[in-house]
Formats: structure tokens, sequence, C-alpha cells
């Protein structure tokens, strides 16, 4: 049995839990609403999901970059502008789910496999030191506040529906 960050004393659990987090989150959404903008300018709970699997594949790269690359450039991505040019409102829930699950659980191993030393490892980002610590948990305060977007949708939907 391999080696796991549970067993160096340090869990990769709250990380996992992200996906059950937007999962239940996004259990019992109308399927109306999943394309719905707020206003032009916001993203639909369609967009948002597609973001996270974006937000993955960076975070994917940026965990990897620390790792090995620690003096290469932080990758940096023009969000609004991937959503757009892939056309995320097009995709399916649970296409996207199943990206942002499946990169997850890879990025899982990673951090389950990193040495206690791994973890404070750092980059050089927007004038600070980002260790995979810090990587680590800002990932995971990033679906915090997507779920918490999501619950705005929801809230902003249902009172349009009010309204009339």
């Amino acid at each position: 049995m391999s080696e796991t960050k549970e067993s160096l004393g340090r869990s990769v659990e709250p990380y996992r839990a992200t996906s059950a987090l937007l999962r239940e989150r996004l259990a019992e959404i109308a399927p109306e609403l999943l394309a719905w903008k707020p206003a032009p300018e916001k993203w639909s709970i369609q967009e948002i999901a597609a973001h996270l699997v974006d937000a993955s594949f960076v975070h994917s790269i940026r965990l990897r970059k620390i790792l090995a690359e620690p003096s290469e450039p932080y990758l940096l991505y023009a969000q609004d502008d991937w959503i757009a040019s892939t056309h995320a409102n097009d995709a399916t829930l649970a296409d996207s789910l199943d990206a942002f699950d499946a990169i997850l659980a890879y990025n899982a191993l990673v951090y389950g496999r990193l040495a206690e030393a791994q973890w404070a490892r750092a980059a050089f980002h927007n004038g600070k030191d980002v260790s995979v610590d810090d990587l680590f948990q800002s990932f995971i305060r990033h679906v915090q506040t997507h779920l918490a977007q999501i619950q705005r949708n929801i809230d902003a939907w249902q009172a349009t529906k009010s309204v009339g």
C-alpha cells in the first residue's frame, strides 16, 4: 500500500470533500436554471461548474510547478475568456462534474504522496510566496466561494419567478 497524506498526519479529505459539496449543492437544481444568468456579465450555474473544471486544471499545473519548477512563472489565465471561448453553457452539468471529480481525484493522490517538507515548497506569485499548503487551502476556499455564487444565482432566479 502506498503512503498517503493521512499516514503522514495530514488529511486530504477537505480537498476531496469539495466534490461532494458541489454535487450536493447542484442535486436539486431545475434544468432551466443551469444556463440562466442573473446578468449578461455574470456566469450561469453551468458556467460556474465549467469554471471549477478549468480552475482544477490550473490548480494541477500550479501544484506541479511549485513542486518541480518553483522558479518558473506561476500560471495565470483569463477565466472569463476561457468560459466564453469553450461555450461552457453548451456542456452538460454531468460532464463538468465528472471532469471536476477526475481532476480532483488525481490531485488528491498527488497531495497524498507528499512528504511534509514538500507542503512548505513555494513559488513567487503576486509579490508573495505561495506554498503547496497555501495552494491546497485556497482551492478549498475557491470552491466555497463558487458554492455561494451558485446560491446567489438560485436566489436571483427564484426572485424573478416570484415577481409577476
